[in-house]
């Protein structure tokens, strides 16, 4: 318990020190699409260097796990902190505020300590395992939202829709039908957190990295939540894919993905 405060501590130091940097790098008039690749480029590896120094200098010895990793296996035994610098990045090559980073610890392959942090809007979504979830210090909790029909869900579409099979646009279609509208962010890890704080009722994906989920399925979890696989299988650090949502309408969107996958099959 002491461990895991004095961890969201670092945490927090590291995420509010890079997200400064953050807000340094985002452009401010529109680039060309070469100065737009080119920025993400650098910031991405600024942003996550910043990160990684922070917790560094704190915990030395432990594991760190990012899409700069060399090694980017799961590690299940001791200490892995897992760090995506800058979710949303296309829209932070635009100069749109909707981005955010992310931090989570796993010890012994169980999520501890979760920080989703847009330093744009200076939100600070927080969280330790069994302490509940917070943004800026205030306890959030999942939406009451108790039929999708009622419900605004979020998506995010894999980068390569032409080589998706026609299951991803067929659920996309049938959620937007049946519930009051789906929101498509392109910023998987805060589109979560907005779950958590009941902004949004339910969120899904595909094709998805264990930095872009671990922090939020924790905060999720900890606001009240439900988080699966689309199998309905509990959700883990290895999952590619997640179903997250108030869990009162969980069934529910569970039951359109399955559908669809089957019928794409047939």
């Amino acid at each position: 318990m002491e461990n895991n405060r004095a961890y969201i501590k670092h945490a927090i130091l590291a995420a509010k020190k890079a997200g400064k940097l953050l807000i340094e790098l985002t452009p401010t008039i529109p680039l060309s699409a070469i100065e737009r690749k080119k920025l993400m480029d650098e910031a991405d590896r600024k942003v996550h260097d910043s990160i990684y120094e922070t917790l560094r200098k704190a915990f030395p010895n432990q594991r760190y796990l990012s899409v700069f990793s060399e090694n980017q296996s799961f590690i299940t035994d001791g200490a892995l902190w897992i760090i995506d610098p800058i979710v949303g990045l296309g829209n932070f090559g635009h100069g749109n505020p909707h981005y955010a980073l992310s931090i989570a610890l796993n010890i012994d392959d169980l999520t501890n300590v979760g920080v989703i942090y847009n330093p744009v809007f200076d939100e600070l979504f927080t969280c330790i395992i069994g302490q509940g979830a917070y943004l800026n210090n205030n306890l959030i909790n999942v939406s009451k939202t108790s039929h999708l029909k009622h419900a605004l869900l979020s998506t995010r579409f894999p980068y390569d829709l032409s080589k998706e099979d026609p299951s991803t646009l067929n659920i996309y279609h049938d959620m937007t039908l049946n519930t009051e509208g789906v929101l498509n962010h392109a910023t998987a890890t805060l589109d979560l957190a907005y779950v958590a704080a009941g902004r949004i009722d339910g969120f899904w994906a595909k094709g998805m990295n264990a930095w872009d989920l671990t922090a939020a399925a924790l905060l999720i979890k900890e606001a009240g939540g439900k988080v699966t696989t689309f199998s309905g299988n509990n959700h883990s650090m290895e999952s590619t894919e997640i179903i997250a949502t108030n869990g009162a309408i969980h069934k529910e969107v569970l039951n359109i993905i399955l559908k669809k996958i089957k019928e794409t099959k047939t």
